[in-house]
């Protein structure tokens, strides 16, 4: 029974994925109203950066599926914006952690609020009611990602 089920999640969970970036993370292609050109990696992963307030540089790579290379590539030009400072970790000396600057933090703030506005205009497509079981949702899926992260 259990095989079955993870079976079925497993399709779902892939489904899912497809709808959610035909309808969400377009998004991040659309927004170029900014003074910086980010393509949607830099900008995704500003975000991350952004909710932990500082990252190793290997974790950021697995949140964004990034290859080292193309992961050193993209913090370098990240930084050459002034958006994001690597620094030492105070903990262990021989750890780098990356954080957003203060300029970082502004563009986060401008992304998020112009997310919100584009994810919005997607959203009133549905009623009440819908949005509101969406959520509820989002909320068991974050819960239950949270607790494989804390198995990991």
């Amino acid at each position: 029974m259990k095989e079955e089920r993870i079976k079925e999640t497993v399709k779902l969970q892939f489904e899912m994925i497809h709808l959610f970036h035909k309808n969400f993370a377009k998004i991040f292609h659309q927004l170029r109203n900014s003074q910086y050109n980010l393509n949607k990696n830099q900008n995704k992963a500003i975000m991350i950066i952004g909710a932990v307030d500082n990252i190793m540089p290997t974790t950021l790579g697995k949140c964004i599926d990034l290859q080292k290379g193309s992961l050193t590539t993209m913090i370098d030009a990240l930084e050459r914006e002034g958006l994001v400072c690597r620094k030492g970790d105070p903990a262990d000396r021989r750890k780098t952690l990356i954080s957003l600057t203060e300029k970082g933090k502004d563009y986060r703030e401008w992304f998020m609020g112009e997310i919100e506005k584009n994810a919005s205009e997607i959203l009133q497509k549905l009623d009440e009611e819908d949005i509101v079981a969406y959520q509820e949702s989002l909320k068991t899926m974050f819960a239950t990602l949270k607790k494989l992260d804390e198995t990991a």
